[in-house]
């Protein structure tokens, strides 16, 4: 086999042909071993292999070049190295674009070099993490076996169990790392995309052709959850931006007819659900007319999530009626099943002077209230509504804080 020596080291063209004090072979390797292994043509090394794999030490070569490649690498980066590379600058790209943390990279056994690239190292990294996580699940596996041998009444049933949760812990530690980093990037992009897509800046708001209609609103609801779908359908959303324990709700609606919901094995609301909602939305302002309430979230012990988006430029002052009306259909309709609501209107724009009873959010640009919900034509006390009218930046600020806690925990930069 032959070795191409000079692009292991010289990773571009510009570094080949960039003289190191004068000189452009810069280093020379010798041995009788090489002397032994060359071929006939003097082009390669029969005799060498690549990496030892599970070659008998008496039956084969003694050394790879892998194992020459261990003792040069160091010293060859460190002739290459120019005094003003900075590893760590690579680092914090690798850990701000890619989700690789300096931690990953050393639990990854992954080298930063001169002549490597975020991109680089990044896939570097994520191919040996892989590596890593298809072995140690395959130890994974192989501990279950292990745990249907143990016998119970033996002397030594203890130690083993203890010797195999240290492995299992040890094994777990890099598929939770690949997991928890692309979760965090993951994440991270979705929290720039609904900042872009709330200042219009996506391409898609951009382009908008001369009287062409916006829907702005669409893509930003879609962001959260894709719009007439449920969680029976869907099971990749992101109604985390808004709060993490709404992410693990029973049953999510995005402008989803009501009447056949289920939560366990009985339909949660009464038949006439769906003509009551359609009634509702025809009284309502030209602009809603046509739309069904955004998202509902509901929840076995009774609680429901109410979300409503609303364009740019729309004042959320004008739509809270809609939300209390529709917080009162709901439980009224719900058979007693539904009496907890939460309901949250989302946009750029509130007229304070109209809020009422309405109270500022702590640490907050946005504000609260609570009512009770009451039957319409009893006045009998059905449930409470409480009220959040937020500010589509508080939002992206509310969730960038709480990816910022996995960010520190990866050591990832911000």
């Amino acid at each position: 086999m032959s070795e191409d020596i000079t692009k292991r080291y010289l990773r571009s063209k510009s570094i080949e042909n960039n003289a190191i004090q004068g000189f452009y072979h810069i280093i020379l390797v010798e041995g009788p071993l090489l002397d032994e292994g060359v071929n006939e043509q003097r082009d390669g090394f029969d005799k060498i292999p690549r990496e030892n794999g599970n070659a008998d030490l008496f039956d084969g070569s003694p050394i790879s070049f892998e194992d020459i490649y261990a003792k040069l690498d160091d010293k060859v980066q460190e002739l290459l190295t120019p005094p003003d590379w900075s590893r760590d600058k690579i680092v914090s790209e690798v850990g701000h674009d890619f989700g690789v943390s300096e931690e990953m990279l050393s639990h990854s056994n992954t080298r930063v070099s001169f002549g490597d690239t975020p991109s680089s190292v990044a896939k570097r990294a994520l191919k040996n993490l892989q590596e890593k996580v298809v072995d140690e699940t395959a130890s994974l596996l192989s501990m279950k076996e292990a745990i249907a041998r143990l016998e119970p009444d033996s002397d030594d049933f203890r130690r083993k169990v203890d010797d195999l949760s240290w492995q299992f812990t040890a094994s777990l530690k890099t598929v939770d790392m690949a997991n928890l980093s692309q979760l965090v990037v993951r994440r991270s992009n979705m929290i720039e995309v609904l900042a872009m897509a709330v200042k219009e800046l996506l391409r898609v708001q951009t382009d908008v052709q001369p009287g062409e209609r916006k829907k702005n609103e669409a893509l930003i609801h879609n962001i959260f959850f894709p719009m007439r779908k449920d969680s029976t359908e869907v099971s990749d959303h992101d109604v985390w931006l808004l709060s993490e324990e709404y992410h693990y709700y029973d049953y999510i609606a995005s402008d989803k007819r009501l009447s056949q919901i289920k939560l366990g094995d009985e339909l949660l609301f009464e038949e006439e659900i769906d003509e009551r909602v359609d009634e509702l939305l025809d009284r309502m302002s030209e602009e809603n007319k046509a739309v069904r309430p955004d998202i509902a979230l509901f929840h076995e012990e009774g609680a429901v999530v109410i979300v409503e988006f609303k364009a740019p430029g729309v004042s959320l002052d004008n739509h809270f009626g809609d939300l209390v009306e529709y917080a009162t259909l709901l439980a009224a309709k719900s058979k007693g099943k539904l009496r907890k609501f939460y309901g949250y209107l989302i946009g750029d724009k509130i007229n304070t002077a109209r809020l009422g009873s309405f109270k500022p959010l702590p640490g907050a640009k946005g504000w609260f209230d609570t009512i009770d919900i009451r039957e319409p034509e009893t006045q009998v006390g059905i449930g409470q509504l409480y009220s959040e009218l937020l500010y589509y930046d508080d939002v992206v600020e509310r969730s960038r804080k709480r990816i910022g806690v996995y960010r520190e925990r990866l050591k990832l930069p911000n």
